[in-house]
Parts: structure tokens; C-alpha cells; sequence
């Protein structure tokens, strides 16, 4: 018999409205594979009425997120607000002190507060998932704690920002300005409305935190980071960097 999950999605930005049509279409391929039966049973954001590619049902959508974790029918409660505090952070708190299992893309969260959390999450003898929140689609996190446990890791670098990436990809392929790329980017959904933390580094100073703390064992504070983004490259770096036979990248 297949077991039945119930799980509640708390924010239908780029992120959460691609994972419940994913959810919604691969249903019976999921069953399958693990079978399970699951169920979205709850679903919060900030406007019911926003223009979407789905139909939100009302009869699952609660206004106040925290109403959420605390519903008897929820199992997990998946969080992809985004930000390291506010409403986020309260959402994943008080679904774990429910005794809820989470899941959270939200890597500004885990890098400034996981350890808290996780402390109540085992409290509570709940599960705390962030594989989504650094290079999910590798995925690299558990890769790290469970396949490379034993072995001793002395240097983490990589491209960790799938937007940033995109522009200075296409800058370099077409030539186009900065401002030009982002747009596009923006229009194809490579890029948020507002990509400030894509842009400046912070987004990839969260991810080298959470990567850094369990590769190393030591938590990095923020404060002793250098930190640089690509909002100011211009189509000249690019140029200059290809007659050297380099590439700009931000790692």
C-alpha cells in the first residue's frame, strides 16, 4: 500500500510555482519510483489572484503562512520565501516545533540560522532539507555529508549562481550590454524581478557558507568574507578577457 504524504508549498515565486507543476504532472511518476501518494494539501503567498500558468485551488491556499505549519494535515512543509529572516524564518520554526519535516531552497536562511534550526528540528525528532538551496540539480550537499564523510576536502570552488552565469555567458556570446542580458534573462525567468542578491554576490556568499561548514566542520562568519558581484562588468572586461583567452566568471 502506498503511503500518503501531505505537503504544504509556502511561496509561488519562480521556484515554487515550477515545483508544483512538477509536482502536479509527474504525480504518478513519483508514486512509482518511491511509492508514495503525494498530496498538496496547503499552499501560501502573497496573492491568490496573481496572474499565474496554473489555477491556485482557494479551498488549499492560506492567506497567513504560519497557519500552515500549523495544520494536522500537513506533513512537510516546503519553504521558498526566500530572505534570511521575517516571515521565513518564523514559517520554518514554527513548522519544525510542530513536528513538521521541512524542506527550504533558501540558502540566505540555512548559511545565517541553520544551525539553529537544525537543533530544533532534532528536537522535535523532524528532518531538516536544504539540498535544493546550493547546487541542487548536481546535487552536491549530500554528496558531501554522506558520500565524502571519510574523506578529507581542502578546497571548495565553483560556479554557484545560475544567473549570473547566464549573463556573463551571453554577454560574451552576443555581445549585448550588461543591462541588455539582464533583461532577457529576466523575461525567460533565468532571473528574478528584482536579482539584487544574484548580482552583488550575495546569494553565492550564502552557498560558499553552507558548502564551507560542512566540508570544514567550522561555521565562517560573514563579517570576514570578501565579497564582489558582477553589477559592474562591463562588455569591455569581456572583450579584453577573450583577447587574453580568459573568460570572466564570478566563483
Amino acid at each position: 500500500m502506498k503511503k500518503n504524504i501531505n505537503i504544504a508549498i509556502v511561496g509561488l515565486g519562480n521556484i515554487g510555482s515550477r515545483l508544483y507543476k512538477e509536482i502536479i504532472s509527474k504525480k504518478k511518476d513519483i508514486g512509482l519510483k518511491t511509492n508514495t501518494n503525494i498530496n498538496i494539501v496547503a499552499i501560501s503567498a502573497k496573492n491568490i489572484n496573481k496572474k499565474r500558468t496554473f489555477i491556485v485551488r482557494k479551498n488549499i491556499f492560506f492567506k497567513n503562512p504560519l497557519d500552515v505549519t500549523k495544520n494536522s494535515k500537513v506533513d512537510i512543509v516546503i519553504e521558498l520565501i526566500g530572505s534570511s529572516d521575517g516571515i521565513s524564518k518564523k514559517v520554518v520554526e514554527s513548522a519544525l516545533k510542530n513536528k513538521k519535516h521541512v524542506i527550504t531552497a533558501n540558502k540566505a536562511l540555512i548559511s545565517k540560522h541553520g544551525d539553529y534550526l537544525a537543533s530544533i528540528a532534532e528536537r522535535n525528532g523532524v528532518n531538516l532539507e536544504f539540498e535544493a538551496a546550493v547546487g541542487g540539480g548536481i546535487p552536491v550537499l549530500r554528496t558531501i555529508k554522506d558520500g565524502l564523510a571519510t574523506n578529507k576536502i581542502n578546497k571548495v570552488v565553483g560556479i554557484l549562481n545560475g544567473t549570473s552565469n547566464y549573463i556573463l555567458s551571453q554577454m560574451q556570446k552576443t555581445k549585448k550590454s550588461f543591462k541588455n542580458v539582464l533583461k532577457e534573462a529576466q523575461k525567460l525567468g533565468f532571473a528574478e524581478a528584482n536579482p539584487k542578491f544574484d548580482l552583488d554576490g550575495s546569494d553565492v556568499l550564502a552557498k560558499i557558507r553552507i558548502l564551507s561548514s560542512l566540508s570544514f566542520n567550522k561555521k565562517i562568519s560573514k563579517n570576514i568574507c570578501l565579497i564582489n558581484g558582477i553589477e559592474n562588468i562591463e562588455l569591455k572586461d569581456i572583450d579584453m578577457a577573450e583577447k587574453l583567452d580568459l573568460r570572466v566568471k564570478l566563483l
